[in-house]
């Protein structure tokens, strides 16, 4: 079991990492820049994290339980299943917004680590299965493909909708998943 301290300090040099591709840009991350950021030692940061590849997949870890931890939050307020996916999915957050050297970086580094990727993507498949599984399987992959193509608009900056558009489509998008969820809970 790790300890509670150990998740923070686990944090702090993780959200270190994200804000200096941010600012600064891939090439300014180093392990002892990070650990500067994260306040810590560069040995406190190695026994975390013992190379930048092990940082980085960490950083994606960290992501994703954040994300995973948001869906639950908005689930608790009430939101049902799809809808709760599409507020996840349509937030406009500038981090996943990173440069190409770093992009290419993080692609290369996932090609090398086949069993860290086939995790993520069972993962994905898991929770995308359990979503659907009283849904319109259609109805729903429309949806997250919508905002798939949504997210990789905007992550390369290339092709995105006019702020008004994106905030109607978005309006639309949950529409549907409120319908998708009435659906379902007359199903059940």
């Amino acid at each position: 079991m790790v300890s509670a301290k150990a998740l923070e300090t686990r944090r702090r040099i993780t959200d270190a990492t994200v804000q200096i591709m941010l600012t600064r840009g891939f090439p300014q991350l180093t392990l002892e820049e990070v650990a500067k950021q994260a306040n810590v030692s560069k040995g406190g940061l190695l026994y975390h994290f013992a190379s930048k590849e092990e940082l980085l997949m960490g950083v994606i870890e960290e992501q994703e339980a954040r994300q995973f931890q948001q869906y639950q939050t908005y689930r608790e307020q009430g939101l049902g299943q799809m809808e709760a996916f599409v507020m996840l999915q349509a937030q406009h957050e500038e981090e996943f917004c990173l440069d190409i050297d770093t992009v290419l970086f993080l692609l290369s580094l996932l090609k090398e680590n086949a069993a860290f990727v086939e995790e993520r993507k069972k993962q994905v498949h898991q929770f995308f299965n359990q979503l659907i599984e009283n849904m319109d399987p259609v109805e729903a992959m429309m949806i997250r493909f919508t905002l798939d193509g949504l997210k990789m608009s905007e992550h390369f900056q290339f092709g995105q909708p006019a702020p008004d558009l994106r905030h109607a489509l978005i309006e639309r998008l949950l529409r549907q998943a409120r319908t998708i969820d009435q659906a379902a809970k007359k199903q059940n």
